[in-house]
């Protein structure tokens, strides 16, 4: 399992921060012939080496199939796309398109989650562009990550989709209040969430937890965010399942749809048992297809 990954706060970030997006790339022909099952890997969206993503296209394809932006963890200082290109496979086998994205980890940045946002927003705006390309439907979209990626793409459909691009939203064990995670587990996840968020939560200070409570959807979630399907494992030690159920019933007073999954005697990820990795993919697939 790679749930300790989330707890690598001490790794030393060895990417030299990068330019910002440009949009002016190129992007790789499409595929000669039919429209057949095909991955176009290692898309750059923007300039810097960790802007880049794989595009997963279905076979039988038209302008109407749907887009999926898939957004890996690590505790936004590790990980890449690689740990979820299961998720990208069973997305197509499943008639969607999918953009497995990478992007900039935690840098000595004066704000990191804006700029991991950013990033988001370039990968999405790019694929958009790329949709008559490589057919798939460029106006709407869907979004899921899993871990600290489970926090981006809520954190991104709750704050960044002012055109309503984004139909619905898929968290496999995010983190929904880092203020409530720092605050309560400060040994843990304070020498995480202090350079991401750039400032520490202890000494408090009201400056710190409005800090953490602006980059937290607990608190940033509107009537107007996307419905939202959460799945948690119940036992879960790196982002523990209240983190999901809080977000699932704070949802529930604003008046937006939302489902919750919970898997028994499960860890931080599921992905080596095939029942209930199918299981989330069918999920997800549902909870997309009937949020058009």
């Amino acid at each position: 399992m790679r749930f300790t990954i989330f707890f690598l706060s001490g790794l030393l970030i060895a990417t030299l921060i990068g330019c910002q997006p440009d949009n002016t790339i190129t992007p790789p022909p499409p595929p000669p012939g039919p429209l057949t099952d095909t991955t176009i890997q290692n898309i750059s969206y923007g300039t810097n080496a960790s802007q880049k993503f794989d595009l997963g296209l279905p076979a039988g394809r038209t302008s109407a199939t749907p887009l999926v932006v898939v957004v890996h963890g690590g505790g936004w200082s590790t990980g890449d796309k690689a740990e979820l290109t299961w998720l990208l496979n069973g997305l197509k086998q499943r008639g969607f398109a999918a953009a497995n994205i990478n992007y900039r980890l935690t840098l000595n940045q004066p704000d990191n989650y804006k700029m991991q946002l950013d990033d988001v927003d370039s990968a999405v705006q790019y694929t958009l562009r790329l949709s008559s390309t490589y057919t798939f439907n460029g106006q709407k979209l869907y979004i899921v990550g899993h871990s600290a990626g489970g926090h981006l793409s809520m954190s991104y459909g709750y704050t960044r989709n002012g055109n309503r691009k984004i139909k619905a939203v898929g968290s496999l064990a995010g983190p929904t209040d880092l203020f409530a995670m720092s605050y309560y587990n400060f040994n843990i996840y304070n020498s995480i969430l202090q350079p991401f968020l750039g400032v520490p939560l202890f000494p408090a200070s009201a400056t710190a937890t409005q800090r953490y409570k602006d980059c937290s959807p607990q608190y940033t979630a509107t009537t107007a965010a996307p419905p939202t399907i959460f799945f948690h494992g119940e036992l879960d030690p790196v982002v523990t399942p209240d983190q999901s159920s809080n977000m699932h019933t704070k949802l529930g007073t604003l008046g937006v749809d939302r489902k919750i999954i919970t898997y028994p005697f499960v860890f931080h990820d599921w992905w080596t048992d095939a029942a209930k990795t199918t299981n989330t993919m069918d999920e997800l697939k549902t909870w997309f297809t009937n949020h058009l």
